[in-house]
């Protein structure tokens, strides 16, 4: 059976919310944004990977963590989970819309590439 490792939120100080935990599964949560970046065409899956096998590394190593118990455990998760956010962040409409402003731009930008016959006629060019 495959473990999974859950990140427990701080709990709220405001309001009605107060001493409710939310519940985190990381484990689906990075494939989910995974896959959400790969739809939305975005290249960062090998650094997501990369982060993603560290956390796994570190999560599953419990001589490393025995020493610090549950707030060890829980500072890895909330490393984890704030990487998420930020890649989750990535797919955020304002991003999405910027990069295909970006790529639109990119398109319709003049290119102008230069002449190789030019080039020679510069100062300090080989003599004709």
């Amino acid at each position: 059976m495959k473990k999974v490792h859950r990140y427990s939120t701080p709990r709220s100080t405001g309001g009605s919310i107060q001493g409710k935990t939310s519940i985190v599964d990381l484990e689906t949560e990075y494939r989910l944004t995974r896959e959400a970046l790969v739809k939305a065409g975005v290249d960062m899956t090998d650094s997501m990977d990369a982060l993603y096998r560290d956390w796994r590394r570190w999560r599953d190593q419990p001589k490393s963590l025995a020493s610090l118990g549950r707030i060890g455990v829980a500072r890895v998760d909330q490393w984890w989970a704030l990487h998420l956010a930020q890649f989750r962040s990535l797919i955020d409409p304002p991003h999405v819309a910027a990069r295909a402003e970006r790529a639109l731009k990119d398109q319709s930008a003049v290119r102008t590439r230069p002449d190789p016959a030019a080039s020679d006629s510069l100062i300090g060019g080989p003599p004709r």
